[in-house]
């Protein structure tokens, strides 16, 4: 019957060796406070899309009438609002990338996405574009259409970037801005690194 009991008595003598355990280990009484000094917040370097900053001055342009430059962003070096009749807008932008920036057909099929349109096969994509030479440049142009609204732009393949210029909004205003936009395109000076 010992033998029995045996098992129960150190169970029970093992818990109660715990619990005496943790009541002397909270005997301290003294209650410490520290005060540490907040730390400053980390922050991440913007990572480098191979875009100039704007004091490289790469690149200029001469504003159309009507457009207003706004500011630009971590992606934008250049950025303007475009307003139509009946307070309709449209929204400008210039992009520069590094390399071939995904490829032309990735970057319009990402921009018919934008507009709810059907996504192009690569054979599609020389009958849905193109070559248009403004100043002597060869850039690809698209104007796409779709639910009131449109969607025109133009790549630019220079050096070791690809340069987006790129029209969106509500599709009366956009084409309107047409002409505006290709006047824009001949205005460009770009400018060697320095």
């Amino acid at each position: 019957m010992f033998q029995c009991l045996m098992p129960f008595f150190l169970k029970n003598l093992l818990i109660c060796g715990a619990l005496a355990f943790v009541l002397t280990a909270c005997r301290n009484e003294k209650i410490e406070t520290y005060l540490i000094p907040k730390e400053a917040p980390m922050t991440m370097p913007a990572p480098d899309l191979g875009g100039p900053s704007a004091e490289s001055k790469e690149i200029e342009w001469t504003v159309p009438a009507g457009w207003s430059e706004q500011a630009p962003s971590a992606m934008r070096l250049g950025s303007f609002l475009i307003k139509g009749e009946n307070k309709q807008t449209a929204d400008m932008s210039v992009i520069p990338l590094s390399g071939e920036a995904g490829g032309d057909l990735a970057n319009i099929n990402r921009w018919r996405g934008q507009i709810a349109l059907r996504p192009l096969s690569a054979l599609d994509l020389s009958s849905q574009s193109e070559l248009i030479t403004p100043a002597g440049r060869r850039m690809r142009y698209i104007d796409f259409a779709n639910q009131g609204r449109r969607l025109i732009a133009a790549i630019y393949h220079r050096g070791e970037r690809t340069w987006f210029f790129k029209i969106t909004g509500e599709s009366t205003t956009v084409l309107s801005a047409k002409p505006a936009f290709i006047k824009f395109l001949k205005s460009l000076q770009f400018h060697e690194n320095s």
